[in-house]
């Protein structure tokens, strides 16, 4: 992993860990990496500081940001009912981008991030998780 990635890694994963959730209080820094692999847990993790609980974009990290979350229950209503599966899977994992942010560039591509903690193998099935997740919450185009 190139030293600027490793440093990307080390901060968007540093803001996460100290980003409290759902409530929560902190009194000591959380491991890096959570060791569930399940899509809800990492979500919570990772994703839920800016997107939120309710994946809705409103995370306690939100206000800070130039621009809002993306309201990621929205993603199969944006694409006519199909959830778009895997390019999801290719904005977590980071390929083909040339710049290391999917979304606006304040995000992080969670991949190499995984990748740079954890084996490749456990890093794909965590972002496979993370992909199951998303599409599991996914509100028909009707609703909200």
């Amino acid at each position: 992993m190139h030293p600027p990635t490793r440093l990307l890694a080390v901060v968007a994963l540093g803001a996460c860990t100290l980003a409290p959730v759902a409530g929560q209080t902190r009194t000591e820094p959380a491991p890096a990496l959570i060791d569930s692999l399940a899509g809800r847990d990492s979500f919570d993790r990772y994703c839920a500081p800016c997107h939120g609980i309710t994946a809705t974009g409103d995370g306690p990290v939100a206000p800070g940001l130039r621009k809002r979350p993306a309201d990621l229950t929205r993603l199969s209503a944006k694409e006519r009912g199909t959830f778009p599966r895997e390019r999801v899977r290719e904005l977590l994992a980071g390929t083909g981008r040339a710049i290391p942010a999917h979304g606006s560039s304040a995000m992080p591509v969670w991949g190499p991030i995984f990748r740079a903690f954890e084996s490749d193998a456990r890093a794909r099935a965590r972002i496979a998780s993370l992909v199951a997740y998303l599409e599991s919450i996914q509100l028909p185009a009707a609703t909200r």
